[in-house]
């Protein structure tokens, strides 16, 4: 309605009046928005939850609900059963392929951080030039043949979410069905990508493809099937308010071959206790809108949660030194706004160091801390810990709800962002102009001299020669800590990194400010990846006899690099 009733006086109802633009407006966004109000230890948070949108309700109707298992399956009870006499050797499985038969998936080695991880192969999938791609088991079945061979312009989608359980943690017996739901699911729905699985909850990076058939689903229905059938697994966790991200209509080939189903003790590790510091614990959730509105005020610090290879990509800083008009004299002003911060971590266990440093504690007293990370999922245990640390030290701890792939949603002209989303999936990194990312074959055409797309530019650079670039390409990791670092076309081609003479020139930006120049491969008395206070002193004496008085270790090394690899180098050495 246009109109409303204006107050009685003396029992008449007066004449109505027609409502404002802005009321209108108002009015509008209530409809299409429900407000929900929690509590937070003695702070409310308000959270906006959209209500059921058009799309989504078109999506359902051909949604056939998959029946959730009372039991676990027999390979995932053999592994917990047998999971106390393994003592972390490596372990190989048999993968499992979407035949009932398991036939034709032999066994491969996933690792042995993760040896519980359960593989389902996709059925099909397609290339980057849109050719179908099928297994083996599908095309031994007769089903092959109602598959169409030349589908136009095929899409995948993909499905971002976290959740922590909210009242109590998940039972072993409630992960091992999860385990065996989400194995049906990725069989029955052709899923790829990863989901780890812990008694705290779960977070997911999951992604489909539109389905061969003659008036087969679409890669967005199935994910929206797949939520769906999270929420009847387990009503009270996947509720209305679990933050699913869906990114609809992107190139088909990113989508993943696979799915990796992989339990774990915690979602995020950061070295913290669970019974020291609770998720629930954490920073006010804030919207997009909310969120944009706090980088603009002075006297407030903006934390990034992510490690330093993903920060050199893209930050949140374009709130700073902007340049304001006042309304009245014209007269430019310049506004600071929340001060960016980069702990310049290598991995999530760097972040109780750099907090406890007194600097740090210096830069965030008496300040509003806001902290951010890709999807959300690192800030919540972070933005418990800093405020159980810092406790009255500080005005208040704020995080951006959905990460920020939600604020690019909502600010498509990038807002307060600047650079690219460095993502865990085959998008690689994405801009605010560009939702299919910028990963798979390096596109000559679309490239300048300088690395970088022409329309692009960020302080990225080559870790050799120092030109611009922005691509996390050929695999390469820093030779000192063991973190991915960027490599042009042209230095890859010189193979800096396979002569030992020159492989000191491929480190990360954190390396060569710190000097780091002991190899990662000599750092092996690691907790982690991190550095073991607590050992012998023979085993200290050796690492000295290792490395001379001149050279530095980092700090903290990633589990691929370094020592935790040298055993398996070697076995394969000798195989070869």
């Amino acid at each position: 309605t246009l109109e409303m009733d204006l107050p009685q006086s003396d029992g008449k109802v007066q004449r109505k009046r027609r409502l404002s633009k802005k009321e209108r407006k108002a009015q509008k966004r209530k409809k299409q928005q429900k407000i929900v109000e929690t509590t937070v230890g003695d702070e409310k948070e308000t959270l906006e939850t959209k209500v059921g949108e058009g799309e989504d309700k078109e999506f359902m109707e051909s949604y056939e609900p998959i029946e959730v298992p009372t039991v676990p399956s027999a390979e995932i009870l053999m592994d917990c059963n047998n999971e106390q006499g393994r003592s972390g050797k490596n372990i190989q499985r048999q993968s499992l392929d979407n035949d009932e038969g398991g036939g034709g998936g032999g066994e491969r080695r996933l690792g042995a951080w993760f040896p519980n991880a359960l593989v389902v192969k996709c059925n099909f999938g397609y290339t980057n030039t849109g050719e179908l791609l099928l297994s083996r088991s599908v095309k031994k079945r007769k089903e092959s043949d109602n598959i169409v061979k030349k589908c136009k312009n095929p899409k995948s989608a993909l499905l971002l979410f976290y959740q922590y359980t909210t009242k109590e943690k998940w039972t072993s017996n409630q992960v091992q069905l999860l385990m065996t739901y989400m194995c049906t699911i990725a069989k029955e729905r052709n899923l790829g990508g990863r989901i780890r699985v812990a008694q705290e909850g779960v977070n997911a990076t999951l992604s489909a493809v539109d389905m061969p058939y003659e008036n087969g689903l679409s890669a967005s229905s199935i994910l929206r099937h797949v939520a769906q059938d999270l929420k009847n697994f387990d009503p009270e966790v996947f509720t209305s308010k679990t933050d699913f991200k869906f990114i609809d209509n992107i190139s088909a080939d990113r989508h993943f071959k696979e799915l990796k189903i992989i339990p774990v003790q915690e979602l995020v590790y950061y070295g913290i206790r669970g019974e020291d510091v609770s998720c629930n614990e954490g920073g006010i959730h804030l919207d997009a809108e909310e969120y944009h509105k706090m980088l603009q005020k002075d006297n407030t610090v903006v934390v990034d949660v992510r490690n330093h290879y993903e920060t050199i990509l893209g930050r949140f800083d374009g709130q700073q030194a902007k340049k304001a008009l006042k309304p009245k004299d014209d007269e430019a002003t310049i506004t600071k706004g929340a001060e960016y911060i980069d702990p310049k971590m290598r991995k999530s266990t760097d972040f109780m160091s750099w907090l406890s440093q007194p600097e740090t504690k210096k830069k965030l007293e008496n300040k509003t801390v806001l902290m951010y990370c890709t999807g959300g999922v690192r800030c919540e245990r972070a933005s418990a810990y800093l405020k159980k640390e810092m406790a009255e030290n500080v005005k208040g701890v704020y995080q951006l709800q959905g990460g920020i792939e939600r604020y690019l949603k909502a600010f498509p002209d990038g807002g307060f962002w600047t650079g690219k989303n460095f993502v865990f999936d085959k998008r690689e990194a994405v801009s605010a102009l560009e939702k299919n990312g910028c990963g798979g074959v390096l596109s000559q055409g679309k490239r300048g001299k300088n690395g970088l797309a022409k329309d692009e530019g960020g302080p990225s650079k080559c870790c050799v020669c120092g030109t611009s670039w922005d691509r996390y390409v050929g695999k390469k990791k820093c030779f000192t800590c063991g973190v991915p670092v960027l490599m042009c076309d042209q230095c890859m081609t010189k193979k800096f990194d396979k002569n030992p003479k020159t492989a000191l020139k491929v480190r990360c930006p954190l390396c060569v400010d710190e000097n780091i120049t002991v190899p990662a491969s000599k750092v092996q008395l690691t907790d982690n990846g991190v550095k073991n206070k607590n050992i012998s002193d023979n085993c200290r004496s050796s690492m000295k006899d290792q490395t001379s008085q001149n050279e530095k270790a980092a700090s903290s090394v990633c589990k691929w690099g370094g020592g935790h690899a040298k055993q398996k180098k070697f076995s394969q050495k000798m195989c070869r």
